[in-house]
């Protein structure tokens, strides 16, 4: 017995099948993980070194080069990328995709072991952790306060909120931003050291040697044991006042005479505001190949207990919050899933015209979707818009089969058969179409499933959550559609209300003629016009490739998030206390916008980062590009702004330039530069090189320092410990333990005429005490600049210059962009590439290439073995390019690109338009198998077939229609999808039903006459 026959004799049997994978389904749905798209991040280890007053190029050349060459070595590194800045490197590794992250953050830190002992003695040891430090934060909170100060609320961060943020499973890097530290500084007044004859060397090795807790053992006996120790440690830092610093005439030198105590804060180096108050900034982000999304729900749930442990005055804001952000962007794709198929259902229901069989239709909608989630759990699936996307997008062809099913049953039952007959004998009739079209869109998104790269990773899940589903509807349609049928469904007169009766009977009349007009004119085409018809089309699909240029292309569209964030770099020279003036300026204009709704401001490393959150999308008359237009309009009204804007994770356009001299690099990144400024449509370009970093150098006069015993170390290190300072120990107060730092006092270290007044320590000797030698008798200074930061990329010097785009796509700007390029003369070793997206969207385009061949090889495969034939799928699989003329339709009269998403609407085309053409082919070959000629059996299919072949298109096309209108959060990334699909589905259902019988009866004609010279 064949499937449809069991369901429809044993119908307890079918209905408790399907109903434990629906009650399977729902239990595993609640057990997915949720996110906004699926899991493309790659690998990422990132390493934080500390190397405290050096200047870029001496941690470009002391570290970072060091780290990058240890590290290139581990198995599985794909890119280095590194950032050199003033006591600070940032490296971080991305591995191929598939490297386990914590195998990969080991290699990593055994590497960094083993050179050790080549970096700088005085760097702080390498923090190694698994994340990307360029990717953007899940959850961002600041903390403001009217009565407590900016050091209270660093205390709270540091000791409650940060560690319990910290051991949240799946948070990777914790940045705080506007924390002021307690730190004990040892301030040295210059001119008293100078009077006593003090070095700070000197100083510095007696403050060591005080305020120490050292274990000295143990006293035992028969009765006890005693744990001895010297507790030295001071309990106030007044007491560092009395520390002997030195003796001279045999007289001791108490530090209170050189310098002073002071229980204070370490130097800020970030500020964060919140809507203009000064804020405590924390920004969360998640560790490599974590969910987002738990990440975010498992931090918010945490900051609401905190919040009910805030001190008195303390208010705490959620600034970022991206699992709202998924999920309303999921409850949108939802809800075009559901008004989908309630068009599609209404559809069904208009042509049938009774809401028995609509309902048995129907069903196979919920019962497919739901079942569905069974399979995407199994394959390790999540709840996101790809994901989502997929069957909503598939709402059309769930219903499909049933519709082909039900509306055969249907004209078996007219013929007067009885339910149960006519159930078994329509089914059976249409049951070898019916697995076609279904293993065809199956076989469409099997090469998607299994692409390469980021965009197979994005993919993959649309693409298989899609075969799941139609592959239950077919269950579905061979189970619950027949044994519904035989048991519920009447013949007679159609089921509908009253009032919808009339209107429907004309339709239904009219319809009738539609069908008796084009039987007539498929016939009166297929005896005189064949070639005609085949020439126009020829012209369309040629008229349709002349649309290509005119598109424009993308990776990925852009969406109105309502929220962006704008960076305006300050100038080398800027002061903390300047940076925090200008962040207050640039929010204040910010909140004068009245989409604006809150704006988080945090500088660090020169550079304002703004991020701006506006209403929701639906409560503005303006788009988020045009907010953008109007913040930039008003910053670069502003004296010495220049604003970069970002809408999604990074900017479209991104030019490498490489090199491994900066001092070469600079020039070309310039000439680059002005060639991008000339290429309509780019704006917002921004350079990572920035000059004017004022520098003091000092140059060792060799000879004579010689002669007075003077090293280059010497001086380093006394200039380094008299302005940076150095630590020479800690403070212990109860729980905390605070650095204890000795420099120069603030009058010192403000003016450069204090190079006069220091004194080097000699190696040799009077009286017993280093001989102390002016800094002018063994070195010169000089006042020069260098760039704020060096970047490396791929272990070569690198200057990336980064756009945006506004009135062109970025593959037209990246086009015109390296036109210009190949007229600049490059040095040799010295390279211009793409990066970013760019890269992205070529690997991607060429890896949907090689799927969409394989997509079109599979259905080819499995129409051969359909129809036993090798030239037979040939007339079927010429709807595929009939698709490609409605597509390309679609997209331009849309407004969009092609971009990955609308080359996946195209390949889902390729299983979507075969499925007509099956139906319409079948039907002819069952006819011309009763001894009918091919033109009568292609007429005949194509009337009879016109009915099922428009109700199934028209509920695809309307069940697309809410995707494509694109209104609600995050829509803008899908609408190009249903654009394609709804424009290649109307021309292709429309020729189909024309072209496709012509070429069926030229392959036919064609194979008698070769079988008649046989």
């Amino acid at each position: 017995m064949s499937l449809p026959e069991i369901s429809i004799h044993r119908p307890v049997f079918a209905t408790v099948v399907l109903a434990a994978m629906i009650l399977m389904g729902i239990v595993n749905y609640s057990k997915m993980n949720v996110d906004e798209m699926p899991d493309t991040s790659l690998p990422y280890v990132s390493i934080s070194i500390t190397y405290e007053g050096a200047q870029p190029d001496q941690v470009d050349t002391q570290v970072t080069q060091k780290v990058e060459e240890a590290i290139g070595e581990a198995r599985g590194v794909k890119h280095i990328e590194s950032t050199s800045r003033e006591g600070e490197a940032e490296i971080n590794v991305e591995f191929n995709f598939g490297v386990n992250p914590a195998e990969a953050a080991q290699d990593v830190r055994d590497k960094i072991s083993a050179i050790r002992g080549d970096l700088p003695d005085t760097i702080k040891e390498p923090v190694i952790s698994r994340f990307d430090m360029n990717a953007q934060p899940v959850v961002s909170v600041a903390i403001t306060s009217e009565t407590a100060s900016m050091r209270e609320i660093s205390i709270f961060v540091d000791d409650v909120l940060k560690p319990r943020l910290q051991k949240i499973n799946g948070v990777g890097q914790v940045t705080i931003s506007g924390r002021q530290e307690r730190e004990i500084q040892l301030l040295i007044n210059q001119d008293k050291l100078n009077t006593f004859g003090l070095s700070v060397a000197e100083v510095g090795q007696q403050l060591k040697q005080v305020n120490q807790d050292v274990p000295a053992g143990k006293l035992s006996n028969k009765r006890q044991e005693l744990s001895v120790r010297m507790a030295g440690n001071f309990q106030m830092v007044q007491q560092f006042d009395s520390v002997i610093v030195g003796m001279r005439d045999q007289m001791p030198i108490y530090f209170w005479q050189v310098g002073a105590a002071k229980d204070t804060v370490k130097d800020v180096l970030t500020t964060a505001r919140y809507d203009g108050k000064p804020a405590i900034g924390i920004a969360i982000g998640k560790q490599s190949g974590g969910n987002a999304v738990k990440v975010a729900t498992a931090v918010k749930q945490e900051l609401t207990q905190l919040g009910n442990e805030l001190p008195a005055g303390m208010e705490l804001q959620l600034v970022r919050d991206d699992a709202q952000r998924v999920a309303e962007s999921i409850t949108e794709v939802w809800f075009d899933l559901i008004i989908g198929s309630i068009f599609a259902v209404l559809i069904v229901f208009w042509f049938l015209g009774d809401w028995r069989s609509t309902v048995i239709s129907a069903l196979a909608i919920p019962a497919s979707i739901v079942s569905t989630f069974l399979f995407m759990k199994i394959a390790g699936f999540s709840i996101n818009s790809m994901s989502l996307l997929g069957l909503s997008l598939s709402v059309g062809l769930l219903i499909d089969d049933a519709i082909v099913v039900i509306e055969n049953i249907i004209r078996h039952r007219q013929m007067g058969k009885n339910a149960k007959q006519a159930a078994i004998d329509g089914t059976k009739e249409i049951a070898l179409a019916v697995m076609a079209t279904t293993f065809t869109v199956a076989a469409v998104f099997l090469p998607v499933g299994f692409m390469s790269g980021i965009d197979g990773q994005m993919f993959k899940e649309f693409g298989l959550s899609i075969a799941f589903a139609v592959l239950v509807s077919l269950f579905v349609s061979f189970t619950l559609t027949p044994m519904m049928a035989a048991l519920y469904l009447p013949v007679g007169k159609p089921s509908m209300p009253a009032i919808l009766r009339g209107p429907w009977q004309h339709w239904q009349h009219g319809f009738e003629h539609v069908t008796e007009w084009y039987g007539r004119t498929l016939r009166k085409l297929l005896q005189s016009y064949r070639l005609r018809v085949l020439g126009a089309t020829l012209l369309l699909f040629l008229l349709s490739l002349g649309l290509l240029p005119l598109l424009g292309s993308t990776f990925m569209p852009v969406t109105d998030q309502s929220q962006f964030t704008a960076k305006v770099q300050a100038s080398s020279d800027a002061t903390i206390d300047t940076m925090n003036e200008q962040s207050a300026k640039l929010t204040a204009v910010l909140q004068t916008i009245p989409e604006v709704r809150h704006v988080y401001a945090t500088t660090s490393n020169r550079q304002h980062n703004l991020f701006v959150q506006l209403v929701p999308k639906k409560d503005r008359n303006r788009s988020q590009k045009e907010v953008i237009a109007d913040v930039r309009q008003r910053f670069n009204a502003l004296p010495g702004v220049r604003a970069d804007f970002i809408e999604s994770d990074d900017k479209p356009i991104a030019i490498s330039i490489t090199g491994p001299s900066l001092a070469e690099l600079v020039p070309l990144a310039e000439t680059v530069q002005k060639e991008l400024e000339t290429v309509p449509g780019v704006q917002d370009i921004a350079s990572t090189y920035h000059a004017g970093m004022p520098n003091l150098n000092l140059v060792l006069k060799e000879e004579r320092a010689s002669d007075l015993g003077i090293s280059s170390m010497a001086i380093g290190t006394t200039m380094q410990t008299m302005l940076n300072g150095s630590i020479v120990g800690k403070f212990g107060d109860k729980d905390e333990r605070v650095d204890i730092r000795m420099r120069l006092n603030d009058n010192g270290r403000s003016r450069s005429d204090m190079l006069r007044q220091v004194y080097v320590p000699s190696e040799h000797q009077t009286d017993g005490h280093p001989l102390l030698v002016p800094l002018s008798q063994v070195a010169d200074w000089q006042y020069t600049t260098s760039a704020s930061d060096i970047r490396r990329y791929d272990r070569q010097k690198e200057i990336r210059l980064t756009a945006n785009t506004d009135g062109t796509s970025m593959g037209d700007a990246n086009d015109a962009i390296f036109k210009q390029a190949q007229k600049i003369q490059l040095p040799a070793g010295y390279k211009i590439g793409q990066a970013g997206a760019a890269n992205d969207m070529d690997e991607s385009f060429s890896n949907m290439e090689m799927a969409l061949f394989m997509a079109i090889a599979f259905i080819f495969m499995i129409l051969a073995a359909q129809f036993e034939s090798y030239s037979e799928p040939f007339a079927i699989m010429f709807s595929l390019p009939l698709a490609m003329i409605g597509a390309l339709a679609g997209l331009f009269l849309s407004g969009s690109e092609l971009s990955l998403v609308s080359l996946i609407g195209i390949m889902m085309l390729m299983g979507l338009v075969t499925k007509n053409a099956i139906l319409l082919i079948d039907f002819a070959k069952q006819r011309m198998q009763e001894g009918i000629d091919c033109k009568t059996a292609l007429t005949e299919a194509g009337s009879i077939r016109l009915r099922p072949i428009l109700m199934t298109s028209i509920a695809i096309i309307f069940g697309m229609l809410p995707i494509a209108l694109g209104l609600g959060p995050g829509a803008e990334a899908r609408a190009p999808m249903a654009h394609a699909i709804i424009g290649g589905v109307i021309t292709s259902t429309l020729l189909t039903l024309v072209v496709v019988p012509i070429i069926y009866d030229l392959i036919h004609q064609w194979r008698n006459r070769k079988t008649v010279k046989k």
